[in-house]
């Protein structure tokens, strides 16, 4: 017999013996249903501490700023260029391509914003609203990330001297060590028999 027709025959006589033993025990005493209790509205619905069109100024005013951030982004690249620091440049036009990616989310949600605004629809304004604000943020977070990579320029001052003090150490030149006073003997044999 193959091997699939063995499983259909085990499957079929385990199906055939656990409707056996069901039919051997005893049933319990049903149970009286519980007393029904009407659904209680547990949702909370969320209202927008803004109306609408204080969200498209709010907004407005988001996107300006990520303008400005783009500008400074720009700045420390020209600056990165002009100095030939190419791990300085890589960084920040990395981080000024993710901005430039949440700059075009912003305006999406700003074009889908205005319409939401002039539908009078309430859930899909605080939704954009709320897009905008999440890449607004994640900007604010890469120009910090941007300051941290030229950062690093302003705190180099030099090369690094370092001076070191020993005290308590004898003055004996511990480079050359001398050779060992004691001589070693070879082990003894492992077995008496050779």
């Amino acid at each position: 017999m193959c091997r699939v027709g063995k499983l259909i025959v085990g499957a079929l006589l385990c199906f055939q013996a656990g409707a056996a033993r069901g039919q051997d025990t005893p049933k319990a005493p049903a149970q009286p249903a519980p007393p029904t209790v009407p659904a209680a509205d547990i949702s909370v619905r969320q209202r927008p501490a803004l109306s609408p069109l204080d969200m498209l100024a709010q907004a407005r005013q988001y996107r300006e700023r990520m303008d400005q951030i783009s500008h400074q982004l720009d700045t420390s690249i020209e600056v990165a260029r002009r100095q030939k620091d190419i791990i300085q440049l890589n960084c920040v036009l990395d981080k000024a391509g993710q901005l430039k990616a949440d700059i075009a989310i912003a305006d999406s949600g700003m074009r889908n914003l205005a319409e939401a605004v002039n539908r009078r629809d309430d859930g899909g304004s605080a939704h954009e609203y709320t897009r905008i604000t999440i890449v607004h943020q994640k900007a604010q977070l890469l120009a910090s990330e941007a300051q941290a990579c030229v950062g690093e320029n302003l705190a180099y001052v030099g090369t690094t001297r370092v001076d070191v003090e020993v005290t308590g150490v004898p003055p004996e030149d511990f480079t050359n060590p001398p050779a060992p006073d004691h001589t070693s003997d070879r082990p003894p044999t492992a077995s008496p028999y050779k």
